[in-house]
């Protein structure tokens, strides 16, 4: 849900930006039908879509990489340790980006990224609990429209500071 919704805040403001997702379970499945049915809701069609796992050539060659949990954000840094500067949960890029600004003319998103990152009292600590987004999977149709309601705000916050 986080990939489509991303890039469709960005489309919408006019960006073109490479958005990819991958899982930290090395699974190769569709989508559940939960949040097929809650993308389409929102007019976003994730049908085809198919997981793939975390790598650490996704991470070497992202500019910032999102996740949903610290789980998620740990296991980036695990990868890749290197990441922990531009390795955000959601929520987490939200709060310290509206802090720093948004990212300046000319500035690039890598270099936007570093910035954000470099507010944390310790980069090896993503986030608090309250950035965190609980993970959907399993849960009832209505545990995923919260979840997609939640990431879609956030996002749309992201893609604000992204596109100036």
């Amino acid at each position: 849900m986080g990939e489509v919704l991303l890039r469709a805040r960005l489309e919408a403001r006019g960006a073109s930006a490479n958005v990819h997702s991958a899982g930290t379970m090395a699974w190769d499945v569709t989508p559940p039908p939960e949040a097929v049915a809650v993308m389409e809701e929102m007019g976003l069609d994730i049908s085809s879509h198919r997981s793939r796992p975390l790598t650490v050539d996704l991470i070497e060659h992202a500019d910032v990489v999102l996740g949903m949990t610290r789980n998620h954000v740990g296991r980036v840094v695990a990868l890749v340790p290197d990441a922990a500067v531009r390795a955000f949960l959601v929520g987490e890029l939200v709060r310290l980006g509206e802090l720093v600004g948004e990212r300046a003319g000319g500035e690039t998103v890598a270099a936007w990224a570093r910035r954000v990152g470099a507010t944390r009292p310790d980069v090896r600590v993503p986030g608090r609990g309250d950035d965190e987004v609980a993970d959907p999977y399993g849960e009832s149709l209505a545990f995923y429209r919260a979840t997609a309601t939640r990431l879609d705000a956030d996002l749309r916050r992201v893609a604000a500071l992204l596109v100036t």
